[in-house]
Parts: C-alpha cells; structure tokens; sequence
C-alpha cells in the first residue's frame, strides 16, 4: 500500500510541476507579447522629408550652377559680400531699435520719478496739515481726515462751527505745494 501511496503522490507532483511550467511558459509568452507591443514605430517621415529637402537643395545648386558663368570663387565672393551689407543693414537697425528702446527707458523712468516725487510731496503736505490742526485747539485733528492728491487737500469730518471750518480751510491752505483745499467738513449739531 505504501507504494501505491508514494506513485500517487509522486503522480501528483509531477502533474502539478508540469502545471507550473506550463503557466510559466504562459507568463513568459504574455511578457514577450507586452514587450513587443510597447516598442514604438520606426518614424519614417522624419528620414524622408530630410532626403526630400537634401534632393531638393542639390538641384537648386546643380540648376544655379548651369545658368551662372562665375566660377566658385567669384560666386563665394559675391554671397560674402550680400551677407556683409546684410549684416551692415542690420547692424544698423539694430543700434536704431537699442537706441528707441533706451530713450523709452529713460522717459518711462523719468515718469516713474515724477510719480514718485508727486507722492512724496502729497504725503510732506498731509502731514503738514495734519500738525497745523493739531495745534488748533478748535479743532479736532484725530477726528478730521486729510488726504492730498496733486497737491489738492481734500478735508472730512466734523467741525464745531463754520468758524472752526474756515480756520480748517485756512490752515489746510498755509503750506508750500498745496493747489486747492476741497474743505468737506460737516458742521456738527
């Protein structure tokens, strides 16, 4: 009995070896499919298209060379020639666009000063408003905004009296710079 045990087990085994090899076979066939099918495609257009242009440029040189007496060295000295004034011209040009670039340069920065120089004396004579109030006991500077713009002083807030209103304006008007004083106080009740 222990015979027929070992035969059927070594059966068994032997079927389930050959199973094994069989998906291994398989996998390896799948592997080589996949591999195969992720290899791209020779471009063909590219090689083409450079033979094209190559054929192309042999016979416009071998159709100039009929039509033109010169010989090598006087066509050469001809395109070398061409291709100096080329570059003079362009030599040129460009010195004119670096030129115009330059003085677009210089008057874009210029304007960004005058911008900036504008900004500060508005700011110089807000706070010189600011500090005129400030010293009117009238008035009451921490309640009164002063904004300035081009040299226009532009008042809001509350005033005691049409007195202290006018004192406001006259005080807003005192220092270097100021244009205009837009006085929008509001009389309080």
């Amino acid at each position: 009995m222990s015979t027929t045990l070992h035969e059927t087990e070594a059966a068994a085994l032997r079927r389930d070896e050959a199973r094994a090899d069989a998906e291994a076979a398989r996998a390896r066939a799948d592997a080589e499919a996949l591999r195969r099918a992720r290899q791209p495609r020779a471009r063909r257009w590219p090689g083409l298209l450079t033979v094209g242009l190559l054929g192309a440029a042999l016979g416009a040189l071998l159709t100039s060379n009929y039509y033109d007496d010169r010989t090598l060295g006087q066509r050469l000295d001809a395109g070398l020639d061409r291709a100096g004034a080329n570059l003079r011209g362009s030599g040129a040009e460009l010195r004119q666009d670096a030129q115009a670039v330059a003085r677009d340069g210089a008057l874009a920065t210029e304007r960004a000063t005058e911008r900036a120089a504008d900004a500060v004396a508005d700011a110089r004579i807000t706070t010189a408003v600011k500090a005129a109030l400030a010293t009117d006991p009238g008035l009451s500077a921490l309640r009164i905004e002063v904004s300035t713009e081009a040299g226009v002083v532009r008042l809001e807030g509350p005033a005691p009296d049409a007195a202290a209103r006018e004192r406001a304006t006259t005080l807003a008007a005192a220092p270097e710079g100021v244009q205009r004083v837009d006085n929008r106080l509001s009389l309080a009740p």
